[in-house]
């Protein structure tokens, strides 16, 4: 059987980790107060060893503990005394809560013998009420029955008992005379009962001690009830309400304990259950006070306090009283350990001795059950000075809990007084935050009239102070330079009850105009209504907004309307038509040779130009048009009110205005001229960013057919068409490369003069469009050299191609050379070079793997370009290679100079090289002028084993085409 530590822990749990080693320095400080309560009560629970000795009585023999004298054994229930008295076995539990085994009896052998010269009228008492059974035989000297008592119920009528706990069971001793006390207890609870024998005497004067006791324990608790419950009324407390009620609880245990509850119900067999309900009832009013004075308590610890009550009032319902006894004692154990525990976790330390009385009420409240249970566990004697013991511990506990509250109170009145202080001068504050504040903040009623104002508000309307103001002011409506604005404020206001930042034009007191910002709100104050408002002065803003407006919709340079300003006209005229049979029409103008004055004299000359040309387009629409500024050199005129003609008519005297202009700049004179798309809504259901589309088409069309004219937009017009595709596939260009649609594709290339030592294959690219179909490279890439997005392209295709061999460790092991295309404009792109370098570091890919090819135009054309990207990367250990050599200027000159590695000898030669010995001469010239060099050269186009094998004769070192391989996706790469 568990100690009554063990069981204590076991009922307590375990506690949180984190909590102990957050608060390990506070546990340390006050565990020692804690583990003191927990010593007393597991030295006082043990039980004394009995002694066989007869007890000897005397003239002055007052009172024994049994527990001391003769010897107890166990024995069937139907075992007789005679049986019992032959035995020499004895009983002793080991632990202080043993239990009575089922169908036995616990008997209690004592020998009595009088020395003294009287005789004397003694008593058995035995300190337990709630027992099942009691059979007492007295004996004399032969063994036979002089005297014998049995009980079925502790109140039987035929029995003795006192108020306070106990059952006496008077018998007679001679002179001499030597008597056996034999008891037979049958109960289910525990065996440790207090077993004494008294004398008439002493037991008199015992009852009257302990009614006394118990009459002043009981007294002084209603006293304490009174006092906490009345002061609850005044106060509010709910710590007083709590600590009244435990008061109470207290009241009713102790007439439990006594028996009074059991009586009273004529339920003996229920007085374990009463008291273990009690002491529940208890622990939940202990638990609320103590979440009164942690106020810090968390919602879990709460409910964690409450399951030691519910446990009990479990434990309750199994109706076992030995269950019932062991486990609230245990609970209790552990409930005060865990309100010990949280109470330091989360106490105030603003509080310090909040903490160390409640520390102390607990202690003496674990002194209190440490005398319970060692008169329970121990069978010892239940005196009038145990008991008063227990009660002293009582009463401190319950007054320590009553100075908990009195510190709570007085501290919480501390920071009540701090907190009306802190409100005063808040509220002196926001007087002077009133009186200071750089806003004018005023009070009114909801008709009208001024309550009170402050000086910025007396400042803002032009009045010296505020009493000037509010003897003036009959009416706040005279605020207002509109009385319209002070209907509609009101209007709001009754609606939603406040006003937020209504900008409203106001008179000052010398009539003068101005615009302010208004906010406020309605509060009401007993049976008026109030307005709280604040006004400060917003002209300067309202007059720079005014200025922002002009400027959203117009060109600042300029003064003409912008692009912004334009489409929304545009729109506007296009959803909106004045005439359905009037077209709405607008011209692209793109000014000529624009850059060259730019670049010529500056910025501030091509923003004068820009000025004084638009000055003059203007000038020459005569209000027929209106005319923006789209950026740069660029303008728009749009016409929703004019015929075909008209607009067209207007187009060509924009034309010639523009011929005819002459711009001077530091004694510079330049002409310039200007390219003019024409586009007509008419014939089309589109919107304004589609027209400016076809007009900017348009006016694209006029530029490439040699500037200075007027084109019509049309949508059978070949060269608009090629022009629309091309914009077509720039959009698919960005697209792709902004949702990863190109796909890398691989061709390998093999060695022709020696065996194969690894893989050797160029990186191709296609295009996935929005149909599913992938297009190859011619398709798109002459469209992004043309609009600059090959460099663009490049990076793509240098990232994923790194970033795939990455991937791929085997085969980046079995690489040679992976051959990768770069277009003109990327060795111009210092941007891309550093993101190359980036790339190789951030992949790992070693620069000798990779060779780069350029076209042999490019390289010649961007020479300066071409040999530093070279440089740079050659360092570092990659190789190039001159694609399509031969296709382009074909100078060896040229490639003298180029440190590249490799010639790639263009296709067309290779083709057609096994007919036309033309083309043969040239693949050889070009292989001998690389090999006397000291490049490496690769055929194109190799198509069947007959070139392959004459190429190989030539001596070309490398062979590149259908009849090696044929293009596959790089995700599927085999090798060769």
């Amino acid at each position: 059987m568990a100690t009554i530590s063990e069981v204590a822990m076991a009922s307590s749990g375990e506690l949180p980790l984190f909590l102990l080693k957050r608060h390990v320095g506070t546990v340390k400080k006050y565990w020692a107060l804690a583990a003191t309560s927990l010593l007393i009560i597991f030295l006082m629970s043990f039980a004394s060893t009995a002694n066989s000795a007869p007890l000897v009585v005397d003239d002055s023999f007052q009172q024994v503990s049994l527990h001391k004298y003769g010897r107890r054994t166990l024995a069937p229930a139907n075992e007789s005394y005679a049986n019992v008295f032959q035995q020499q076995s004895t009983f002793s539990p080991g632990v202080p809560f043993a239990r009575i085994p089922e169908n036995n009896r616990l008997w209690q052998v004592t020998t009595i013998q009088n020395a003294g010269a009287f005789a004397h009228n003694l008593f058995l008492k035995i300190d337990k009420l709630s027992l099942d059974a009691v059979s007492v035989f007295v004996l004399d000297e032969q063994q036979r029955i002089i005297r014998s008592y049995t009980t079925q119920s502790a109140f039987a009528s035929d029995i003795e008992h006192d108020s306070h706990l106990a059952l006496t069971f008077p018998f007679d001793i001679q002179p001499g005379q030597q008597l056996t006390l034999m008891t037979s207890i049958d109960d289910d609870g525990i065996t440790g009962f207090p077993l004494s024998v008294w004398s008439q005497q002493a037991l008199e004067k015992s009852r009257q001690q302990l009614l006394m006791l118990y009459g002043t324990a009981i007294g002084a608790l209603t006293v304490l009830f009174g006092s906490f419950f009345i002061t609850y009324l005044f106060h509010r407390t709910p710590a007083r309400f709590w600590l009244a009620l435990t008061c109470l609880l207290f009241v009713a245990l102790i007439a439990g304990i006594q028996g009074e509850t059991a009586r009273f119900t004529l339920l003996p067999q229920f007085a374990e259950h009463v008291v273990a309900i009690l002491c529940a009832m208890i622990l939940f009013t202990l638990s609320k006070l103590n979440h009164n004075l942690f106020n810090r308590l968390p919602l879990h610890v709460r409910l964690l306090n409450f399951l030691s009550p519910v446990a009990i009032l479990a434990v309750v319902a199994l109706n076992d009283a030995y269950i019932i006894t062991v486990t609230t004692f245990a609970i209790i154990l552990a409930a005060g350990l865990l309100q010990i525990f949280f109470a330091l976790i989360y106490r105030d330390r603003r509080i310090k001795e909040l903490t160390h009385v409640f520390l102390f009420a607990w202690l003496c409240m674990y002194s209190l059950l440490a005398l319970q249970l060692n008169m329970i566990a121990d069978g010892s004697l239940f005196s009038a000075r145990h008991n008063l013991y227990s009660v002293v511990s009582l009463m401190v506990a319950l007054l320590s809990f009553g100075l908990c509250v009195g510190i709570k109170e007085r501290n919480y009145n501390a920071q009540q007084i701090s907190e009306k202080e802190r409100t005063i001068t808040g509220l002196n504050y926001f007087y002077n935050l009133f009186r200071n504040s750089a806003e004018g903040l005023y009070t009114s009623t909801i008709d009208g009239k001024l309550r009170s104002v402050n000086p910025a508000m007396c400042n803002l309307f032009g009045y010296p102070d505020e009493a000037t103001m509010l003897a003036s002011v009959p009416n706040a409506q005279s605020f207002y330079a509109n009385p319209e604005d002070r209907e509609l404020l009101i209007g709001e206001l009754l609606e939603k009850g406040c006003a937020m930042g209504r900008e409203i034009k106001g008179i000052r007191a010398d009539n003068s105009e101005f615009w302010f910002s208004i906010s406020c709100q309605l509060q009401k104050e007993q049976d008026d209504t109030f307005m709280y408002g604040s006004i400060f002065d917003i002209t300067d803003r309202k007059q720079s907004e005014i200025s922002l407006e002009y400027l959203a919709s117009h060109d600042s340079l300029t003064g003409v309307y912008n692009r912004r300003e334009f489409e929304q006209r545009l729109n506007l005229a296009l959803n909106h038509p004045k005439d359905v049979n009037v077209p709405v029409v607008i011209l692209y103008l793109d000014l000529d040779r624009f850059k060259t004055v730019n670049d010529t004299c500056g910025h501030r000359a091509g923003d004068t130009l820009i000025k004084e040309i638009a000055q003059h387009l203007q000038a020459t629409l005569g209000g027929k048009g209106i005319i923006a500024r789209l950026g740069g050199d660029e303008f728009a005129v749009l016409f929703s009110d004019q015929s075909e003609e008209t607009a067209y008519l207007c187009g060509v005297k924009l034309l010639n205005t523009v011929q005819k202009y002459r711009f001077m700049w530091e004694n510079r004179m330049f002409t310039l001229g200007v390219s003019i798309g024409f586009a007509n809504s008419y014939d089309y259901n589109i919107n304004a960013e589609q027209l400016i589309s076809m007009a900017d088409a348009a006016c694209y069309i006029a530029k490439q057919q040699g500037r200075n004219q007027i084109h019509r937009y049309s949508s059978d017009d070949k060269d608009l068409i090629r022009y629309e595709k091309e914009l077509d596939w720039v959009n698919t260009i960005n697209q792709g490369l902004l949702e990863d649609k190109f796909l890398l594709y691989y061709q390998h290339y093999r060695p022709l003069n020696k065996a194969i030592d690894g893989d050797y294959y160029e990186i191709l690219l296609r295009l996935e469009n929005s149909n599913g179909d992938v297009v190859p490279p011619s398709a798109f890439l002459p469209t992004a050299e043309r609009y600059n997005l090959s460099a663009k392209i490049d990076r793509w295709v240098v990232e994923n191609t790194l970033k795939w061999l990455s991937l791929n460790p085997d085969s980046l092991a079995t690489l040679m050379r992976c051959n990768i295309n770069l277009s003109g404009h990327s060795l111009a792109d210092r941007e891309l070079k550093l993101y190359i370098l980036n790339a190789f570091e951030k992949y790992g890919v070693a620069y000798e793997k990779i060779c780069f090819e350029i076209t042999e135009s490019m390289a010649i054309i961007k020479m300066e370009n071409t040999l530093s990207f070279i440089s740079t990367f050659q360092q570092l250990g990659c190789q190039f290679a001159l694609d399509d050599f031969g296709s382009g200027f074909s100078s060896y000159s040229y490639l003298k100079h180029l440190p590249v590695s490799c010639v790639k000898i263009d296709g067309s030669f290779i083709k057609d090289m096994l007919h036309d010995p033309v083309d043969m001469v040239m693949v050889s010239s070009i292989n001998d002028v690389a090999k006397a060099i000291g490049m490496t050269t690769v055929a194109e186009f190799v198509e069947d084993d007959a070139t392959l094998t004459l190429l190989g004769k030539m001596g070309i070192d490398f062979a590149q085409g259908y009849g090696v391989a044929k293009p596959h996706p790089l995700n599927d790469f085999k090798p060769l």
